[in-house]
């Protein structure tokens, strides 16, 4: 007899889980700063780098004018040619550094093969499915659940319950969740007694130090060690 799997479904976060969106943004914004230092404007990089943090996080990152704020409150005028050089720059360098994980590929061909493999990931529809078409992973998955309404935002179960219906399936527990933050990805899945692991390949988070809903069923540093887990 073959060995009876643990799990129902594998599912996934996106950002910072199958490829380093932090390095991406963070690296778009400093070229950003950049490029409009070379179209002209006379501005200080970390000081602008930093005040356009203050922006993305006064506004959302989905903001479509963070560069006119950013012009505007360094006391410039604004520009459409700086504006557009500083657009320019920012999708250049976020489109060369949308990459897997170095394991990633390899780990989702693996489970495919015996599991139901999905995603749940919170933001606006079309710029999540375009992360999954760049990174080319858009055909790896049984089914895409992206929360665009920031009330169904995890660790609400809104997600989770629809990805548990789109995949026909019961029970929770044999189903596991693969995100990078605790407040969002590990507790929404501990809430709905999910198997919860942590995706910290620094291992910046302290285990230990973690209680209850909060505390991740594993933590990993590689995504091929999900391989290990079940």
């Amino acid at each position: 007899m073959s060995e009876l799997k643990k799990f129902d479904a594998i599912l996934f976060d996106i950002d910072d889980t199958l490829f380093n969106s932090t390095l991406m943004s963070q690296t778009a914004r400093m070229n950003a700063i950049r490029a409009l230092r070379e179209a002209g404007l006379e501005i200080n990089r970390k000081e602008a780098f930093n005040h356009l943090l203050e922006i993305v996080k006064k506004y959302g990152s989905n903001y479509p004018n963070h560069f006119d704020r950013l012009i505007e409150e360094l006391g410039f005028e604004t520009h459409p040619k700086l504006i557009a050089a500083a657009v320019v720059a920012y999708h250049k360098t976020k489109t060369s550094l949308l990459l897997p994980f170095p394991d990633v590929v390899l780990t989702l061909l693996t489970l495919m093969k015996n599991y139901r493999i999905g995603i749940i990931s919170d933001g606006i529809k079309e710029k999540q499915w375009e992360k999954l078409i760049y990174l080319g992973l858009q055909h790896f998955f049984e089914t895409v659940v992206i929360n665009e309404n920031p009330k169904s935002w995890k660790p609400s179960n809104i997600g989770f319950k629809r990805a548990m219906k789109k995949l026909t399936l019961k029970d929770p527990t044999r189903i596991m969740y693969i995100g990078n933050k605790i407040e969002s990805d590990i507790l929404g899945a501990n809430q709905m007694k999910m198997v919860s692991v942590l995706f910290d390949p620094e291992q910046k988070v302290n285990i230990d130090q973690l209680q209850n809903d909060h505390k991740p069923n594993y933590a990993i540093k590689r995504i091929s060690k999900i391989i290990d887990i079940i």
